[in-house]
């Protein structure tokens, strides 16, 4: 057992009126045919993984204040672009910090917890940020459209 985390990606698909709604709706289509076929279809949202973590305690934290108010119960979360461009900054600022050998400033710090494994800014602690602005520069090319949840699991 072990602290799991996951950004997840989702775009909203009408089959309804209006240009760009038609033009989603044919995407739809080419998606799921056979979904189509009953005629009850309007909509669908898809979604994937665009992220995924292993007790990386310190981006966890950030998520629960930042995203979930302070309460860590595995919920789902909306994750707006800004914050995931504010996490990626962050993190950058603790990569740099370390390469230069300064004291950073505490934003992203280790956080004790259950199943959420050492509290030391170690390299697990570091390689974690470098994967965590991997993903959030892969979700940050996608379209406007995309919309961005976090949960995590213990």
């Amino acid at each position: 057992m072990g602290l799991d985390m996951y950004l997840t990606a989702k775009i909203y698909l009408g089959n309804y009126s209006g240009e760009d709604l038609k033009k989603k709706g044919k995407q739809v289509r080419k998606l799921l045919p056979e979904m189509f076929e009953s005629g009850n279809l309007n909509s669908v949202e898809v979604g994937f993984e665009a992220g995924y973590w292993r007790k990386a305690n310190a981006i966890h934290a950030w998520f629960v204040e930042t995203c979930q108010k302070g309460v860590d119960e595995c919920q789902i979360s909306d994750v707006s672009r800004k914050q995931l461009q504010k996490l990626k900054e962050l993190c950058g600022d603790e990569l740099k910090a370390r390469d230069e050998d300064e004291a950073s400033e505490g934003k992203l710090e280790p956080k004790s917890g259950f199943f959420f494994e050492t509290y030391e800014k170690d390299e697990w602690y570091y390689g974690a940020l470098e994967e965590t602005i991997k993903i959030v520069d892969k979700c940050l090319e996608l379209p406007e459209e995309w919309s961005f949840e976090y949960r995590s699991s213990w």
